[in-house]
C-alpha cells in the first residue's frame, strides 16, 4: 500500500513587528488562533528590539526587516507594527513623522496607548474603557486582574489569561487591531 504525502498548504505571510518580548508573546499568541483556526496565514512575529528604540525607528528597523526576509521568501502579504504610543504623547509632529513613514511602505501601526499593559487590561471583562494615564499607573491596574503578570509574559502565558473572544471584543474598539484580524478572516 502507497503512502500518501500530506497536502502542505502554502500559508500566505503577514508581518508582524514588535517593540518588544512582551508584543512578541501576544503577536505568537494570535499566530496560535490562526493556526487553530486552520487559516491559510502564518504571522511573523518579529522583535524590533534592541536597536529601535523610538517610534521611529521602529519603523525603520521593520523596513530593513521586511526587505531582508522579503528575499528569502514569498512577499508579506499584510505588514503590521505593534508599539506603545508614550514614547510620542502630546508630539504630533513626531507621530505624524511616524505615522507618514509607515502608511508610505504599507504598514499598519497598531497603537498600545499608553504600553502594553493597558492594552492587555483592555482584554479582561469590565476592563474594555480602562484608561490609564502612564505605564505604572497601568501594570498596577493588570494586576488587579492578573496578578502574576510579569514582563515578559510568554504566548503561553497570554492563552491561559485571553481567549480570542477577549481578543474580538477589544478590536471592536481598536481599529488597527480590527484590520489585522480582518485581514486573517478572524473577524469580518
Amino acid at each position: 500500500m502507497k503512502r500518501r504525502n500530506p497536502r502542505i498548504c502554502a500559508r500566505t505571510p503577514v508581518f508582524l513587528g514588535c517593540e518588544g518580548e512582551s508584543e512578541q508573546g501576544y503577536g505568537q499568541f494570535l499566530n496560535d488562533i490562526v493556526r487553530e483556526s486552520d487559516l491559510p496565514f502564518h504571522i511573523e512575529v518579529v522583535n524590533l528590539n534592541p536597536g529601535a528604540g523610538d517610534p521611529l525607528a521602529r519603523v525603520k528597523k521593520a523596513m530593513q526587516e521586511i526587505r531582508r526576509r522579503n528575499q528569502r521568501r514569498a512577499t508579506f502579504a499584510y505588514r503590521a507594527l505593534i508599539m506603545d504610543d508614550d514614547q510620542i504623547a502630546g508630539n504630533q509632529h513626531r507621530r505624524q513623522q511616524v505615522e507618514s513613514l509607515a502608511q508610505q511602505n504599507s504598514i499598519s501601526i497598531i497603537w498600545q496607548s499608553p504600553c502594553h499593559e493597558a492594552f492587555l487590561l483592555r482584554h479582561f471583562n469590565g476592563r474594555l474603557h480602562s484608561n490609564p494615564p502612564d505605564s505604572a499607573t497601568s501594570l498596577a491596574n493588570l494586576r488587579q486582574v492578573w496578578p502574576n503578570y510579569a514582563k515578559p509574559e510568554s504566548r503561553l502565558e497570554i492563552s491561559r489569561k485571553l481567549s480570542f473572544q477577549d481578543i474580538v471584543r477589544v478590536s471592536a474598539h481598536h481599529h488597527e487591531l480590527a484590520e489585522l484580524l480582518r485581514f486573517l478572516q478572524l473577524i469580518s
